[in-house]
């Protein structure tokens, strides 16, 4: 599946790499408009609970480079309330960032040192030019996603030490360990189903933010992240557009044609959206749902909340297959 380009070059706090990748008990996804929590059940594939706490307007502002917590104590409070609905689940956690406030692209390089630590320094100076910050302050993932091809393949991912220790620090009192840091997108790709050949494009629609990620076969080959502005986050243009742009780039770039396309919408149920981006792509999309999802412990309204904002929650529990 395409999340085994992802799971093995994550973070874990103070930017140190988890090893083989296990399942938190407890995942924090902190967005602009809410913070959602869930307890998980590894053993049993089930989201025991689900929490959300809206945020107002300003509170957060999601960018790689500059201060994301507007007022850090209105999210730190919601944080807590969450944690203490959700509770800590014997003590690890997950925290899922907003896409715009990480840098994530695919690279590509003649060759690859391969020697762990001399790789990551040569990641790291190519994505010197994605970054508006100096890359020595980066926390640099990252995974190969060719082997042995011409050029390799590498998925990057750069986080600003400040910006992570933002987030981090308004978790510390939660009762949980984090051990794991990765952009909210990242946690939706074990839903996408495992492909031998041809493309398919998941869109994730979150607080004004768009990120289409391309997959050919079972790797990534486009990751794209923008913020919405203005009236451009009010109506369905822009998105569509960008939807295009990405089409237009798997047709002209690629040479492949998009066999599936996936949405998620935050809150979920934009159904006219959904049809308006099947008619501009000419294809049908696709939601996810995460109706392989087992959650019978939930309340008849911790599951509309699962529905709403929480199959990021559902991919993570899906890569556990």
């Amino acid at each position: 599946m395409i999340w085994e380009a992802l799971k093995s070059g994550l973070w874990s706090k103070q930017g140190r790499r988890t090893g083989p990748f296990v399942l938190p008990t407890v995942i924090l996804d902190i967005q602009p408009d809410f913070v959602a929590g869930a307890r998980l059940d590894r053993s049993s594939r089930q989201v025991r609970r689900v929490a959300v706490r809206q945020l107002e307007s300003g509170t957060l502002d999601p960018h790689v480079s500059r201060p994301n917590l507007i007022k850090k104590e209105r999210v730190r409070r919601a944080v807590r309330e969450v944690m203490e609905t959700v509770g800590n689940g014997g003590g690890s956690m997950g925290v899922l960032l907003p896409d715009s406030s990480v840098r994530v692209a695919v690279l590509r390089f003649e060759t690859l040192p391969s020697q762990r630590e001399e790789a990551e320094a040569v990641v790291r100076w190519k994505m010197a030019d994605l970054l508006p910050f100096p890359p020595e302050e980066a926390r640099i993932s990252f995974r190969l996603l060719s082997q042995g091809g011409d050029p390799v393949e590498v998925l990057g991912i750069a986080l600003r030490n400040s910006i992570a220790n933002e987030y981090e620090d308004v978790v510390d009192n939660s009762g949980a360990r984090p051990v794991l840091i990765l952009p909210a997108t990242a946690a939706l790709l074990p839903s996408l189903p495992a492909r031998d050949g041809g493309s398919q494009i998941l869109v994730h629609l979150c607080s004004g933010s768009i990120t289409t990620v391309v997959s050919v076969g079972d790797s990534i080959s486009i990751w794209r992240n923008r913020q919405l502005q203005g009236a451009a986050a009010r109506g369905n243009g822009e998105i569509l557009r960008e939807i295009s742009r990405v089409l237009a780039t798997c047709h002209d770039r690629l040479k492949s044609e998009v066999d599936n396309l996936w949405i998620y919408t935050r809150p979920a149920g934009h159904t006219a959206l959904e049809r308006e981006i099947g008619e501009a792509a000419r294809r049908p999309v696709q939601p996810i749902t995460g109706t392989d999802l087992r959650a019978d412990t939930l309340s008849a309204d911790e599951k509309k909340l699962l529905e709403n904002f929480g199959m990021t929650f559902s991919g993570l529990l899906g890569s556990q297959i």
